[in-house]
């Protein structure tokens, strides 16, 4: 293993009684990075955080931390702190009592809990805060409270289980940046969930993408947005158009009755696919010039575009994002780059995907 791995996932299974929460998970976790396990509910994310910290035990397989296995370790032994989504907040301490509450328990001298909650606070941007009451604390000031308390005790990862979900949309937005900073500036591993996709892309260097217990796909925001390996992930992931096709040949693709020019090779000639192509990726234009031609079924005004819904000619329904406008019921063209046509491979794995992938280096 790495140096840089901190965290390992073996085989994970999680089962309660009958259901399975997670199903043989494995993942590394790099030093340093700001990592988000995105998914729906019920998709065993925060199962993922509980067994880091120690709060939940694996049904099978092993959790490996700075090369040793912790499935044993109690919580209190472990070296990670957890920002829960709530804060959990004593309600009767006053801000420095809060942060100072983990460091006391370890019986720390008092000279150094002040000196480290000073620092804690500084950090958090709150210092002139330590008598402050909780109660008289705003959503976004408890929330930096809450991670001077995890990092007051220098742990090696932060956990942070959906600490933003009660925010209103632009302190959401503003603590989001915040947290970003912060991990930068402290040079820690955090580990993120949420299932706000927006949040995730915004936010992360690595995004888990989880369903049903199984990682449908990890990499960058950039590779999950651009790559997505399913119809999941494709949908999951901001707005999607997916529709059937066939692979013609290398570099040429089949859909909505036209074969089209794209950079995906690689694939078994005729083999059915998926084709995605995001909103934006489309481009509108007459009838004549255009590689598709649509009717205008519906228009909403977004504020940054025009969100415009289509149909083609033999059926396909097609999402458009435009600055500009169109009119309910007019044809029009609608054109994009090969580059903006991902092909996905019907039931293809990950380890399969980036292996295809990584053969179009060079080539392209």
């Amino acid at each position: 293993m790495a140096d840089t791995t901190i965290i390992q996932f073996k085989d994970v299974t999680k089962r309660y009684d009958d259901q399975t929460v997670l199903d043989q998970v494995s993942f590394e976790i790099e030093r340093g990075k700001f990592y988000t396990l995105l998914g729906p509910s019920g998709c065993g994310k925060t199962t993922i955080l509980r067994l880091i910290a120690g709060f939940s035990e694996a049904t099978e397989g092993d959790i490996i931390f700075n090369g040793k296995r912790i499935n044993d370790v109690p919580a209190n032994k472990r070296q990670v702190n957890t920002v829960f989504q709530d804060y959990a907040l004593f309600p009767h301490l006053n801000v420095f009592e809060n942060i100072a509450f983990g460091l006391r328990i370890k019986k720390v001298k008092e000279a150094e809990i002040a000196k480290r909650v000073t620092d804690a606070l500084k950090f958090v941007n709150l210092s002139g805060y330590e008598k402050r009451e909780i109660t008289e604390m705003s959503g976004g000031q408890r929330q930096r409270v809450a991670i001077a308390r995890a990092i007051v005790n220098e742990p090696e990862v932060i956990l942070l289980d959906e600490p933003l979900s009660a925010l209103d949309l632009k302190l959401r937005t503003e603590m989001q940046y915040e947290l970003r900073d912060l991990q930068r500036r402290l040079g820690i591993t955090f580990i993120f969930v949420t299932h706000d996709q927006e949040e995730a892309l915004a936010m992360s260097d690595e995004i888990f993408v989880l369903n049903h217990g199984v990682i449908q796909q990890s990499g960058t925001p950039t590779d999950i947005y651009d790559e997505p390996i399913n119809r999941f992930v494709a949908d999951f992931i901001g707005e999607s158009n997916i529709i059937p096709g066939r692979m013609v040949e290398d570099y040429r693709v089949w859909f909505a009755e036209k074969e089209f020019e794209c950079v995906d090779r690689g694939l078994e000639l005729n083999e059915p696919v998926e084709i995605v192509i995001r909103p934006e990726d489309l481009e509108i234009t007459n009838v004549t010039q255009g590689k598709l031609q649509v009717t205008v079924d519906s228009q909403l005004f977004r504020g940054v575009h025009y969100e415009i819904a289509c149909m083609d000619e033999v059926g396909n329904e097609w999402l458009v994002h435009s600055t500009k406008k169109a009119t309910v019921g007019e044809q029009i063209g609608l054109t994009f780059d090969p580059e903006a046509i991902h092909v996905m491979r019907l039931n293809e794995t990950e380890e399969e995907f980036d292996k295809r992938l990584e053969s179009y280096d060079g080539v392209l």
